[in-house]
């Protein structure tokens, strides 16, 4: 059975969110290792930053690899970084859906004091740890392969608003092995990429209403935590897409 999560609060939640923007931050390098305690002490620097709600509770999900059913369970955010340790052998994610008028809430996109936009952010952490898999956060429909130049349709594991790439693919046309530095992916738009700029072993997803002003984070003290996780990161948007379920 599919796992949908859900924003819960009964004040706050539009009654239809439509499309809304996603960014997806992640290392720079599809090859840089990110271990899970480093995964965990980012999710636990966004609760004492007061980006997370501690009073809230926190869904977890985890996959067991290569490709095994999805388990969810919500947890006292302050027990969520500690369950990513949990992960090894896994694909894990933890999320939390807060609000920019909450008391004492802090919005890595405001600027001056000001949310932009205002309204919910949907944060959710992806790790991935076991060398058979990596994380796509922009999934392809098709792929290149760099050896034959065909072009074929992606089949993949749906995780979260994600999925995870096989690395042990070949291609069905010509049989040779998934590279991920001459064999490309191209997107919804027609973009197209090398896969090594696509995938990861971790990434955070930020969930706006409306694609912020800012293209990179102006908050100092998050980019610090996410560079002390991540080291260099790119951003990237996605826009016009549903809102996570």
């Amino acid at each position: 059975m599919p796992v949908t999560r859900e924003r819960v609060d009964p004040i706050h939640t539009p009654d239809d969110l439509g499309l809304v923007h996603r960014r997806w931050i992640l290392p720079d390098d599809a090859q840089r290792t990110v271990a899970l305690p480093q995964l965990a002490r980012l999710w636990r620097g966004l609760l004492d930053l007061g980006v997370l709600d501690t009073n809230q509770e926190v869904t977890l999900e985890r996959m067991l690899l290569p490709a095994g059913e999805v388990s969810a369970q919500d947890l006292p955010a302050v027990a969520s970084a500690g369950a990513l340790l949990a992960g090894s052998g896994a694909a894990s994610l933890v999320t939390q859906v807060v609000w920019t008028n909450e008391e004492g809430r802090r919005d890595p996109y405001a600027e001056a004091g000001e949310s932009d936009p205002e309204g919910f952010r949907d944060y959710t952490l992806y790790a991935v740890d076991g060398g058979a898999r990596l994380f796509l956060p922009l999934v392809p429909s098709r792929i290149c392969c760099g050896g034959c130049g065909a072009w074929t349709l992606l089949e993949v594991t749906g995780f979260g608003e994600g999925a995870l790439l096989d690395l042990a693919r070949a291609c069905p046309e010509c049989g040779a092995a998934l590279d991920l530095s001459r064999d490309k992916g191209e997107l919804r738009t027609g973009a197209r990429f090398l896969l090594e700029e696509l995938v990861c072993c971790a990434a955070l997803s930020i969930e706006l209403l409306l694609e912020p002003a800012q293209e990179e984070l102006p908050d100092a003290a998050v980019s610090d935590l996410l560079r002390a996780c991540f080291g260099s990161y790119d951003e990237l948007a996605d826009d016009g897409v549903p809102a996570a379920t």
